[in-house]
């Protein structure tokens, strides 16, 4: 039997709550303009407010509630109620699958639904055994997510959560292969501005934020940013601000000219990229600012300023070359 066919119909209202009386919703004694709701959506939150005054947690409750969901998926309350009927109830991992699969119904017309994400995220966060229990069903519906809109940043960010709150060696194994190699590669080279997915990628190389990367690793997502995502569509932000993180996290923990002086070189090759698309190289803002970011790693104060100068900025080249000769004073007083 399916979730939705398990749901109350609005002919049966009556009958199913005949010891109940329906409360109107209550627009004041003069509304100005009153909303003329369908004779379902009114009959059904009429009787939703009944259960709410009488404070009934219940089956035939939990039925109202599919109904009044149905007819708006949108209504945080009812999501709330429903929550609190659920716990109630019991908790147990069929109970939890059913109500996935309702909110899977729902979100097939409503895929960025706030409500539909977080009553899923609350449902498996009542459940300890999300890896044997959860795993291979929650992320076949992401994927499946995936499919109709690869940038859903909902169903990104639901899969962060999942992956960080499951915490476990294999399944970080099975993720990193996701985010590196298989589906989070493909996305990226098929859409280099799919922002989530090199998000993901990011997020699953780091482990969430616990690993960070040995020197091969960060040279290897160095060269996919500016390979897969810099060199076709240098124009694109997300590229370029992967490549400047990567090499940040190096430069904070050792700092290492030569790699920085490497990449602000490949980055600078990137302008005949431009070039031969018919594009003024100087109007591609974030390959300047990735190579500022680079070269002020580098501590190149003086080729930083006088490429501001001379290629980058020139109409306010006086105020550069200013500032160079304010820098090199300092360092002639810290040396003195």
């Amino acid at each position: 039997m399916s979730v939705m066919s398990m749901m109350i119909q609005v002919d049966e209202l009556s009958e199913v709550f005949s010891d109940l009386t329906p409360i109107p919703q209550d627009d004041g004694p003069e509304p100005v303009c009153v909303i003329q709701y369908p004779t379902s959506f009114r009959l059904a939150y009429d009787y939703m407010r009944a259960i709410w005054k009488a404070n009934e947690m219940s089956d035939r409750a939990l039925r109202l509630t599919s109904l009044c969901l149905k007819l708006n998926p949108a209504n945080y309350t009812v999501w709330q109620f429903r929550r609190r009927c659920l716990r109630h109830l019991g908790l147990d991992k069929a109970r939890i699958q059913r109500d996935l699969d309702m909110t899977a119904v729902l979100g097939g017309s409503n895929p960025k639904n706030y409500q539909i994400w977080f009553h899923r995220r609350a449902l498996l966060e009542c459940h300890e055994n999300l890896k044997d229990d959860f795993l291979a069903t929650e992320l076949e519906y992401i994927a499946h997510v995936f499919q109709e809109d690869s940038k859903n940043h909902h169903a990104w960010s639901h899969r962060q959560w999942f992956i960080k709150t499951i915490d476990d060696d294999d399944v970080w194994k099975n993720e990193i292969e996701f985010g590196t190699s298989s589906c989070t590669k493909q996305l990226i080279e098929e859409d280099p501005r799919n922002n989530s997915a090199w998000n993901h990628r990011w997020m699953v190389i780091h482990r969430g934020g616990k690993t960070p990367l040995a020197l091969e690793v960060a040279k290897s997502e160095a060269d996919f940013a500016l390979d897969t995502g810099a060199t076709p569509d240098p124009y694109n932000e997300s590229p370029w601000r992967y490549l400047v993180g990567i090499l940040r996290e190096q430069h904070k923990r050792q700092p290492n000219p030569m790699l920085m002086r490497e990449y602000e070189q490949k980055a600078s090759n990137l302008r005949q990229v431009v070039t031969n698309s018919g594009q003024d190289p100087d109007t591609c803002a974030h390959l300047t600012f990735a190579r500022i970011d680079l070269l002020e790693m580098i501590a190149d104060k003086d080729s930083l300023g006088m490429d501001l100068a001379d290629e980058h900025d020139t109409i306010r080249k006086k105020y550069w070359m200013l500032r160079v000769d304010q820098l090199q004073q300092k360092v002639s007083n810290l040396k003195a």
